[in-house]
């Protein structure tokens, strides 16, 4: 059974062969016949492209795909991608690259160009501009440092899609920085006495009067917590907005319950109330003014005795800036209110204001110093039986004051003391001659880095030098009063006078040794009233050198 079906295969293979074969000569002869026609068509028309040529199909098989052109060796082409709609005889797009400037506080960077195309070397140019009191501390170039430049061209053949260029800063110690603060805003604090004032409409015009007074010196940037009046701002906010200033002044007028009340008065961050700058500004305040009560310098804590009380204060220590507030008298003050009402008044104040800050950090007008410190003026008082205390008015702009002294008022003065400190306003003159009378005058000057400028000279006053005025209390008994006193350097003699009536005729009644501290008047009548003033003497070469009479001490007799 094997054998007839084996056979029964070959023959099938045999007789499929034999058809292929006698199906070949037509495909052959179409094909040559069709090759003829070409030629022909050729000697009559231009040929078209072989992937344009039209190709007859023949029964039974499937269309051929077109015959590519043979590749030419000089002119190569890139193979086509049938999915990729782009043309191959187009140029390919270009890319680019695009230049970043990141910008921080301190200055700003700016580049020529802001993109260039990636593969082709190209420069560029970059500037680098500080700010007033900064200067470039580094800058940096797609992430490489390339020194503390202002001016630098990179060139480079970019390969990628972004570069990023940036730049830091520092501040030139060189520079001092100041931010200023108006205090209130909007329409604020109405003066009581004077209806016309409030509070907020003097401090917005002083600060920025105060801030071109500043800008007129060299080295110095100065700033203010907020560009209008109408804008808000937190008080702790109003403080840290110094960060990295160097000083902070917020400007306000005060109040009190008393209408009475006249004084400048600055407030302080905790355990500055002996800031020169700060006297300073509470002396040059009272001087232009003509405050009645003097300055006052203070400082208000919370309950922990640790932190400020006033939110700016707070806000300028966070950020490690000196703060003050400066109260410029009181507007419950009619002649105050009056006063802070002038503009011309408010400009003086700025002035005066900004000679006093540029003196405390050392600063001078650009080309010469124009300040000339204004004159001072004088008065004197006994300390002891060989010291006399010179005291003088502040003088506007100056950085220090030198005393003179002579022993005739059109004798020869000679210095005594140069002051280098323009808020120190006294200097005790000691070892003097007790019983001698001495004549003083005070100059000012400016120190600037061009020179020294001096003043005039103050108006001559004179004091004689004796001991110092005993200080007296008594203590009634039984018919007798009991008068004390606390002893007095260089004393001889301690003199007692009394009278019956506080502005009637004062009798001696004891002269006591140095070393006495009291004295008992007895034999008094009883429920009358006695007034008792005390002096000492020192005696010099057999001559009695007395004090000024003491206050007075009064009782009744029991």
């Amino acid at each position: 059974m094997k054998r007839p079906i084996r056979f029964f295969s070959y023959f099938i293979c045999v007789t499929l062969i034999a058809s292929m074969f006698s199906f070949a000569p037509g495909v052959f002869a179409a094909e040559k016949d069709a090759a003829k026609e070409s030629a022909a068509s050729d000697r009559e028309t231009v040929s078209q492209p072989a992937d344009l040529q039209e190709t007859k199909e023949m029964p039974g098989l499937q269309k051929a795909a077109p015959l590519s052109e043979p590749a030419d060796p000089t002119n190569p082409t890139i193979p086509t991608d049938p999915t990729d709609p782009t043309d191959p005889t187009e140029p390919p797009a270009k890319k680019y690259c695009k230049i970043t400037v990141s910008q921080t506080s301190g200055g700003i960077v700016t580049v020529d160009q802001t993109s260039v195309e990636q593969g082709a070397a190209t420069t560029i140019h970059i500037t680098v501009t500080p700010n007033k009191g900064y200067g470039v501390a580094s800058l940096t170039v797609d992430g490489q440092q390339v020194g503390a430049t202002y001016s630098y061209d990179y060139t480079f053949t970019p390969t990628k899609d972004e570069i990023k260029i940036s730049a830091s800063f520092r501040r030139s110690s060189s520079y001092v920085f100041i931010m200023l603060d108006a205090g209130h805003y909007g329409k604020v604090n109405r003066s009581p006495v004077y209806k016309s004032y409030y509070e907020s409409l003097m401090t917005w015009p002083l600060h920025l009067y105060l801030k071109q007074e500043l800008e007129q010196y060299s080295n110095v940037v100065v700033s203010t917590t907020r560009s209008s009046q109408s804008r808000d701002l937190g008080v702790y906010e109003r403080g840290t907005a110094s960060a990295g200033y160097d000083l902070f002044l917020s400007l306000h007028s005060n109040a009190a319950g008393s209408r009475a009340a006249d004084y400048p008065l600055v407030i302080t961050q905790k355990g500055n109330t002996t800031d020169p700058l700060a006297i300073s500004l509470g002396q040059t305040i009272e001087s232009v003014m003509g405050t009645k009560d003097g300055y006052r310098i203070w400082q208000k804590l919370n309950k922990d005795k640790k932190t400020e009380y006033y939110g700016v204060l707070r806000g300028s220590k966070a950020v490690g800036t000196k703060g003050m507030i400066v109260e410029h008298s009181f507007h419950t003050n009619l002649a105050a209110a009056k006063w802070l009402s002038s503009d011309a008044n408010l400009r003086r104040m700025a002035e005066a204001e900004a000679a006093d800050i540029a003196a405390y950090y050392g600063l001078t007008k650009s080309g010469a110093d124009v300040i000339t410190p204004s004159k001072s003026s004088l008065s004197i008082a006994n300390t002891n039986y060989n010291t006399l205390t010179v005291k003088w008015k502040k003088s506007i702009g100056a950085t220090g004051y030198v005393l003179y002294r002579a022993t005739s008022k059109k004798g020869s003065y000679k210095k005594v003391k140069t002051i280098t400190r323009g808020a120190t306003l006294s200097y005790k003159n000691k070892k003097l001659k007790t019983g001698k009378t001495y004549y003083y005058k005070v100059r000012p000057f400016r120190k600037t880095a061009s020179g020294t400028r001096y003043g005039s000279y103050s108006s001559i006053k004179s004091a004689k030098v004796k001991p110092n005025t005993p200080s007296v209390s008594s203590k009634a008994g039984k018919r007798k009063i009991t008068v004390k006193w606390k002893k007095v350097s260089g004393a001889s003699r301690y003199v007692v006078y009394r009278a019956t009536k506080k502005k009637g005729k004062y009798k001696k009644v004891a002269t006591l040794k140095s070393n006495r501290r009291s004295y008992t008047n007895k034999n008094l009548k009883k429920k009358k009233r006695y007034y008792y003033k005390v002096r000492v003497y020192k005696t010099v070469k057999g001559k009695k050198i007395y004090s000024n009479y003491s206050g007075y001490t009064t009782k009744k007799a029991k």
